[in-house]
């Protein structure tokens, strides 16, 4: 399964971190980014569907914190990670 959705969320998060001001959050955006690094990059199994969610919400709680161009930032990292839920949801 390609993780390109995954990967795009984590380069919006780095755009974000690296975008003034600095407001206390960076560190846990660059965790949420590594997070998702991880995620794309690991092979042997897909990414555990809660996790994910569990990330999305972390996110979703970070951009309300966040200053208007560095939410602009995240608003596009969550839009991936919701990508690449609705792509890796197997139907019943």
């Amino acid at each position: 399964m390609t993780r390109t959705h995954l990967e795009a969320a984590n380069r919006a998060l780095i755009r974000a971190i690296e975008t003034p001001p600095d407001t206390g959050i960076e560190p846990r955006l660059d965790r949420i980014a590594g997070s998702l690094w991880a995620l794309a990059r690991r092979e042997c199994r897909p990414p555990d569907p809660e996790r994910l969610r569990r990330l999305q919400r972390e996110l979703a709680a970070l951009r309300a914190e966040a200053a208007a161009e560095r939410a602009g930032h995240i608003d596009r990292a969550l839009v991936c990670v919701r990508a690449h839920r609705a792509s890796a949801e197997v139907p019943v």
